[in-house]
């Protein structure tokens, strides 16, 4: 099976791809050299390449950007997608796309499942909540995969930041009032792989087990490191931001377990494992 990953030079496409390489013929397509607006890039890109499967990670993922530049922001997220559906309808392709736990607005008390009803409270939650849509119109056997708070190896992500502000401040602020489920997004591979082999379509969350806080998360990190900085717990209103963010975005992947028997380690023993590979 041929895999083209789109935007594989992105946190989840370079974390992802090492496990699937083992598995497919993977092809890397670098988001800077692929507009997903260009129709005609998309069409001699898989007309060239001739993938299987399309794993589209481009996105717009800047939360509080979107709030300043809305409009470009559906135009990725949405209009984006939607091209990139036509493009795999056209060439008979497996669409793969990636969405977020913000199109939840995080009044829920428990997890979200895939039939929980959508309703973002951002730009960017309701931009990737279009694409969604678009997709499933357009397409609709493809593929949507929902996860949140994603770290890895390499790149920037909430990880490398509290570290940073810990090491030059001694102490970091972190919110203790939004939970969700901390994501290794080498996790992600089996999986995609499971999802891609079974024929499966539809939206699926996935994330590894287990939730926390951010701060939850933060002090994690800082106590596996023995780091001495202070985490700080704070709430969301004293730290400005322009993005509401969901209270609760705890996504329940319980169909992935169902229909593939797939279930992620829990997120305490996946940060173990990334902190000691880049420490």
């Amino acid at each position: 099976m041929k895999i083209l990953i789109n935007g594989s030079d992105g946190l989840i496409g370079s974390n992802i791809i090492p496990y699937l390489s083992t598995r497919f013929d993977v092809i890397p397509a670098v988001e800077r050299e692929w507009d997903i607006l260009d129709r005609s890039a998309g069409e001699r890109i898989v007309g060239t390449d001739r993938p299987d499967v399309l794993i589209n990670l481009a996105a717009m993922t800047n939360v509080d950007g979107c709030e300043d530049t809305p409009e470009l922001a559906y135009r990725v997220n949405a209009d984006g997608a939607a091209v990139l559906a036509e493009v795999c309808r056209k060439h008979s392709v497996k669409l793969l796309h990636f969405s977020t736990d913000y199109v939840f607005d995080g009044a829920k008390a428990s997890g979200y499942t895939e039939e929980d009803q959508p309703n973002p409270l951002s730009v960017y939650g309701k931009s990737k909540l279009l694409g969604e849509q678009m997709i499933l119109q357009l397409l609709p056997g493809a593929l949507i995969i929902r996860t949140e708070w994603i770290y890895g190896d390499g790149g920037e992500n909430f990880i490398t930041k509290v570290r940073k502000v810990a090491s030059e401040k001694g102490r970091v602020e972190v919110v203790d009032d939004q939970r969700g489920s901390p994501t290794y997004a080498a996790d992600l591979a089996k999986p995609i792989e499971a999802l891609i082999t079974s024929a499966r379509s539809g939206i699926y969350h996935i994330t590894n087990s287990g939730s926390c806080t951010w701060f939850e998360f933060a002090r994690e990190v800082f106590s596996i490191l023995q780091m001495g900085a202070t985490c700080v717990p704070v709430s969301s209103a004293q730290i400005q931001r322009k993005a509401k963010r969901p209270v609760n975005s705890v996504l329940d992947c319980s169909r992935l377990q169902r229909e593939t028997g797939v279930v992620l380690r829990p997120w305490q023993e996946a940060l173990q494992a990334h902190l000691a590979r880049v420490t």
